[in-house]
C-alpha cells in the first residue's frame, strides 16, 4: 500500500512600508519559499505606483532576525534592520564584487517589530 503525503506549501509572505530619505513611501511585499530558500521581492512606489520585482535565491537569515541575505539578478544583497535609530532603519546593500547600492530606508517601530518577528519565523539557513 502506497503512502502519499498531502501537498503543503512552505511559502510565507510579509508586506510592510518604508520611506526613503526624501520621505517617499514604498510598499514592500516579500514572498519566501522556505523549502527552496528563494522568493520574490516586490517594491511599489507611492508616487508613480510602478512596481519593481526581483527574484530572490539563496535566502538566509541572521539568528537575531535583523538580517536577510540573498542573491538577486547576480548580485549579493543584505537587508539589515538597524533598530538603534529612531525611527528604525532598513539598510540595503547590493554588491556585485563591490557595493553598487548602499541605501537606508526608515520604517515605523511597529513595522520593524513585525518584520523582525516574521524573519525569526522563517525556516531558512542561518547566515555565517
Amino acid at each position: 500500500m502506497g503512502f502519499r503525503m498531502a501537498h503543503s506549501t512552505f511559502t510565507q509572505q510579509m508586506t510592510f512600508q518604508v520611506h526613503d530619505t526624501e520621505g517617499h513611501a514604498y510598499s514592500v511585499l516579500m514572498r519566501v519559499d522556505e523549502k527552496a530558500a528563494q522568493g520574490t521581492l516586490m517594491i511599489t512606489g507611492s508616487a508613480a505606483g510602478e512596481t519593481q520585482q526581483y527574484e530572490l535565491t539563496q535566502l538566509q537569515k541572521s539568528r537575531n532576525g535583523k538580517t536577510l541575505g540573498f542573491k538577486a539578478s547576480g548580485a549579493t544583497v543584505t537587508m539589515t534592520i538597524e533598530d538603534a535609530h529612531t525611527p528604525p532603519c532598513l539598510h540595503l546593500v547590493v554588491r556585485i564584487f563591490v557595493p553598487v547600492v548602499d541605501t537606508t530606508y526608515t520604517l515605523t517601530q511597529a513595522e520593524q517589530e513585525r518584520l523582525m518577528a516574521w524573519i525569526n519565523t522563517l525556516s531558512l539557513r542561518v547566515l555565517s
